[in-house]
């Protein structure tokens, strides 16, 4: 089995990719362009299962969709129908900058600064743009474009529309949307999955599972240093003989620190057979969930 986790964003540039073969117990950095129909094509290739972590929320909050669901009509099963298929709004990507615009069916926002707050935009919404698995997390709202520091709808913008351009061309499955992740690693087709590099931090770096949610300062080099040397060091590293190649560019880049440390992390969840998926991620059609979140202790 291959585990491909990406530190994702809008910029192409600026994502990153690192690959954990289990079979072999090595994990390395993924050459990548930054596209998702590169990662899929890529996984394509490889032999037995290939699971795609990604940085980003792939869901939509449970509050908010049953207004969406009641005011358009929609005849969809859950929210990967819903993003894959003919139901979606012409506009429902084009981000609005005043909360007197902001509905259920054109959910991305873009405050201007010092002229709405991010609560004037939260009132007009049901959900108030989290998920129960944001607000658990303490993880940031999906929806918010710009305007707040480290705010995530950009890059959650990005991937739903290249899922929907890929959707088609390639056979993938979403996870949990299309099943439990064993079963659809079953399938022999990639499944992409939402992953949480802070959840991950604890997931690698603790002692034990189930682990607390860890806090690094990852803009600082001395940082991602200090973090990458005790990942090195871990007694499941040793115990399971992981070889951890390509330190250099996650020690000089907090992309690639991101994406090293959430594929060690997903890869220690496999080989100590922790568990991956809350009992509610199967019946989470709509607000999906992030891997990995059962092993935490939060």
């Amino acid at each position: 089995m291959k585990i491909i986790a990406v530190d994702w964003g809008k910029d192409v540039r600026k994502r990153s990719a690192y690959i954990a073969d289990l079979q072999a117990k090595r994990i390395s950095r993924l050459p990548f362009d930054g596209r998702l129909v590169q990662l899929l094509d890529h996984a394509g290739s490889l032999q037995g299962p290939v699971l795609i972590g990604i940085d980003a929320a792939i869901g939509y909050p449970a509050a908010d969709w049953r207004v969406l669901v009641h005011k358009s009509g929609i005849g969809v099963s859950g929210f990967a129908d819903f993003l894959l298929g003919e139901a979606l709004p012409p506009d429902f990507f084009n981000p609005v900058s005043s909360p007197a615009d902001w509905s259920p069916q054109r959910p991305f926002i873009r405050p201007p600064p010092g002229r709405w707050s991010l609560k004037a935009f939260e009132a007009v919404s049901s959900g108030g743009f989290y998920r129960l698995i944001d607000r658990r997390l303490k993880a940031r709202p999906i929806f918010v474009t710009s305007g707040i520091p480290g705010s995530v709808g950009s890059g959650t913008r990005a991937l739903w529309q290249e899922l929907r351009e890929l959707d088609g061309r390639f056979r993938f499955h979403l996870w949990p949307f299309h099943g439990a992740i064993t079963e659809l690693l079953g399938k022999q087709q990639p499944v992409i999955a939402e992953i949480y590099p802070k959840a991950c931090y604890g997931l690698a770096l603790s002692e034990s599972l189930p682990a607390p949610l860890y806090s690094i300062a990852k803009t600082k080099l001395e940082a991602r240093r200090n973090a990458l040397q005790d990942l090195c060091k871990a007694a499941w590293i040793s115990r399971e003989e992981i070889l951890i190649e390509d330190i250099q560019p996650a020690t000089a880049s907090e992309d690639d620190f991101d994406a090293l440390i959430s594929a060690t992390a997903l890869a220690r969840l496999f080989l100590e057979n922790a568990p991956l998926e809350e009992t509610d991620d199967m019946d989470a059609t709509v607000e999906g969930g992030i891997l990995g979140a059962a092993s935490l202790s939060v």
